[in-house]
């Protein structure tokens, strides 16, 4: 009598396999063990994945239990509602020391979305329930929903004069609707803008009495940072659409906002690959049915990461991803916002290209002033190819630029056309008045000093590719300080961590100057600029935690560098005045570690320079016994003085 066959039974844990795939395991005949499926595909049969607890966590209040689970969905849309969504609960806390944005931790799906965040979920490149945590992430905005509000209302205030990427009446229409909620790209972008902006007025951005840095701290940047980050989709094919790209850029100006280049890099590019895809730097390849507030904000983005892109690679080093010979988009229209409507431009009378130029008694836009700073941006694309070509003979090639630009342009040259094109414009974009809390009038002061900020960004780039003595440096640097230390404090600061790199190019001069050839007069020169960045650092740095402590970190270097001047005699004593007669802050003590206490003997005398023509007068640091100061006394110095990563540039990077 023939034995009955063995009944087969389902394993009580799938496989890996079985489990990535939502399929059932079932045990085989297969002589290696394997399950039925993986005999059947001829695949390993492993159960390497992390064994999870079943059930609720203990402690986790539930809400709605008899409510049925959203089904993993691939819809752009987000299907939950608001009045189905958990509330935050009472004494739940948030605070940003409980988060750790590395360990890329994500909601749980039940019980208090903001403990629940707090608390998350590992995002393990296995994961792929991603309806599950859209639907998440869609909870913790819900519950957060004013805070979310008074972030868009900020972000018009010190974000939007230098990137204006939305326009204004229709996205605050949109969050008042709640379309966020149910367009997962609009959400991707609401929650980057979030995520700068509560990380500038973490940093003292806010100037207005209308807000505190203590009200919008909570939920903390990195809290929208990752609900940006987890809606995006990992398959950038599938990120269709204009608000994919605006939140990959704004991800990567908070990224800067928060010292994080290497994530800066990674969401530029992601932004330029979803560009690159849609024909973004054509305006004849966008969509033909998009209204006249899309083409704006088009426009506005493109040419705001195009600036972008060079003040990166500037600063960072790199290659520059779009040119401007290959832009065929327009320059945003010169008109406010409210005068942008789905229907057209609302303009009385006037063409938009009068409007534009400020002809007759239109008044000017303070898009002229941001269309300017694009230009300036355009030139320094130019000045970087310039600089780029002295170390291109470096990779072994032959020279073939020399055929189509033989003429390169000296720093006087290019700045005197340059600052003939600034004093063309309207006087409110060369004035730089104090903050008033009116936003339309602050939006001309906010130009006023982007302006400023990058024409001495132009001016350092176009000086580091010529050779200039030690005076010639100081002078620049003298009159860099001056102009910034002239902008109203509250536009600095809103311009936040991006101006420290402006800094950091004054920082490198000086520090180029400190490490060659110095005499007395030339380092009481250097001595007295350094003493004024520490002061402009100071006003800056109060709440600004990139840069903490710099202003104190530089006036207990210069310290050191008097204390080791007078250990060697080489300078007279009472021609350094006591350290704490500087201003805004009193001087640490001198430091005399040994160190310091190098010898005479180690100082290099020179003879004057052999720059100085013949039957001229040198100037007075040229005259005197010169001298070295030894590289250990520099080596704390905020900013690198090898430039030789650089190639070529300043290294603006701070430190």
């Amino acid at each position: 009598m023939s034995q009955k066959p063995r009944k087969l039974q389902r394993v009580s844990k799938a496989c890996d396999f079985c489990n990535r795939r939502s399929i059932k395991c079932t045990r085989g005949e297969d002589p290696l063990g394997r399950c039925q499926n993986c005999a059947d595909f001829d695949v390993p049969c492993t159960f390497d994945r992390p064994a999870k607890r079943r059930g609720v966590k203990a402690g986790t209040k539930i809400i709605g239990r008899d409510t049925p689970v959203a089904k993993p969905s691939t819809e752009p849309q987000l299907p939950l509602g608001r009045e189905n969504a958990p509330q935050r609960a009472s004494g739940s806390s948030g605070s940003r020391s409980e988060y750790h944005p590395d360990s890329a931790s994500r909601p749980s799906l039940t019980g208090d979305p903001w403990t629940s965040f707090n608390t998350g979920w590992s995002t393990a490149e296995g994961y792929d329930d991603d309806g599950a945590l859209r639907n998440s992430w869609k909870a913790f905005a819900i519950s957060c929903d004013q805070q979310i509000r008074n972030l868009v209302q900020v972000y018009f205030e010190i974000v939007y004069p230098i990137f204006p990427l939305f326009h204004k009446p229709s996205f605050i229409e949109k969050i008042n609707n709640d379309e966020h909620l149910r367009n997962q790209s609009l959400f991707a972008s609401t929650m980057a803008v979030c995520a700068l902006v509560s990380g500038r007025a973490r940093d003292g951005a806010l100037y207005t009495s209308r807000w505190h840095r203590e009200e919008l701290s909570e939920p903390p940047s990195e809290a929208f940072y990752a609900a940006a980050k987890d809606s995006l989709p990992r398959d950038l094919a599938a990120a269709k659409g204009f608000n994919y790209m605006r939140a990959c850029a704004i991800l990567a100006i908070a990224s800067i906002q928060n010292g994080q280049i290497k994530n800066m890099q990674k969401y530029s590019g992601m932004y330029h690959t979803l560009i690159t895809m849609e024909g973004f730097h054509d305006e004849k390849l966008w969509p033909k049915d998009i209204s006249p507030i899309e083409i704006e904000e088009r426009r506005r983005l493109f040419w705001s990461i195009y600036t972008l892109d060079i003040y990166s690679t500037i600063v960072w080093g790199g290659v520059i991803r779009y040119r401007e010979a290959h832009s065929l988009v327009r320059y945003p229209i010169e008109v406010d916002d409210e005068l942008i409507t789905h229907q057209g431009y609302r303009m009385p009378g006037v063409s938009p290209a009068s409007t534009a130029m400020g002809q007759g008694d239109v008044p000017v836009s303070w898009m002229h002033g941001w269309n300017f700073t694009t230009d300036l941006y355009r030139i320094l694309e130019h000045v970087v190819d310039g600089t780029r070509r002295k170390f291109s003979s470096a990779n072994g090639t032959q020279e073939v630029w020399s055929l189509f630009s033989p003429v390169s342009m000296s720093e006087p040259a290019v700045m005197e056309r340059v600052l003939s094109m600034y004093a063309a414009l309207p006087p409110q974009f060369r004035e730089t008045p104090p903050t008033t809390g009116d936003i339309g009038q602050d939006l001309f002061g906010f130009q006023s000093a982007n302006i400023q900020a990058t024409l001495q960004l132009l001016r350092m780039v176009l000086l580091s590719a010529e050779e200039i003595g030690v005076d010639r440096k100081c002078d620049v640097a003298g009159e860099l300080l001056s102009v910034f230390s002239k902008v109203p404090v509250e536009y600095l600061k809103a311009i936040s961590s991006p101006l420290l790199h402006h800094l950091g190019g004054i920082g490198y001069i000086l520090g180029s100057v400190m490490e060659g050839n110095l005499s007395d007069a030339s380092y009481q020169r250097v001595r007295t600029l350094l003493l004024e960045m520490a002061s402009l650092l100071h006003r800056l740095e109060v709440g600004l935690h990139r840069a903490a402590g710099a202003s104190e970190r530089l006036r207990s270097q210069v310290d050191r560098i008097d204390g080791y001047m007078r250990t060697s005699r080489l300078v007279n004593l009472s021609a350094i005045p006591p350290l704490s007669s500087a201003p805004n802050g009193a001087a640490p003590p001198v430091d005399m570690k040994p160190e310091a206490m190098i010898p005479p003997s180690a100082y290099q005398q020179t003879v004057p320079s052999v720059s100085t023509p013949v039957g001229s007068t040198a100037p007075m640091g040229n005259q005197l016994m010169q001298f070295q100061l030894p590289p250990e006394l520099l080596a704390d110095w905020p900013w690198p003085l090898d430039n030789s990563h650089s190639e070529g540039f300043l290294p603006f990077a701070f430190e």
